[in-house]
């Protein structure tokens, strides 16, 4: 299998970062809503929803910045995240605060952090690749 060649920065760094941060503002809004209408209704759906949404989000940030040091604070920050969650959702009932919850966040990153050892490192490359080839 032929390796392709990592290039630290992606040219549209910029969108990539502003598209992340409109997604991380729709995450922070749905978690503070009173009900985001988003519910799996099975024992730990709401754990699942946590995980999954920040395998979602590491692996975006992990797309953007693609470079050792570069992951580990992405995956620090969305760590971050996930407990400020928390403590806004503390400070807005109905709402609560579960530590749980920023468990299910850890759990997703790390799995986000395993998936980033695959080729969907290099979505956000690929589409770029595929737009310069357009140009």
């Amino acid at each position: 299998m032929a390796t392709i060649p990592i290039v630290p920065r992606l040219r549209w760094h910029a969108w990539w970062v502003a598209i992340g941060v409109l997604i991380m503002g729709w995450v922070l809004w749905m978690a503070l809503r009173p009900d985001p209408g988003l519910a799996l209704r099975f024992p730990y759906g709401d754990k699942l929803l946590h995980a999954t949404t920040f395998t979602c989000l590491m692996g975006w940030w992990g797309n953007v910045y693609r470079m050792r040091r570069g992951r580990i604070g992405a995956a620090l920050l969305c760590l971050a995240f996930g407990i400020f969650i928390e403590f806004a959702q503390w400070l807005c009932p109905p709402r609560d605060a579960d530590a749980f919850d920023v468990l299910a966040d850890a759990v997703g990153i790390a799995i986000a952090w395993l998936l980033l050892r695959t080729p969907l490192a290099e979505v956000l490359a690929g589409i770029e690749r595929m737009g310069h080839r357009r140009t």
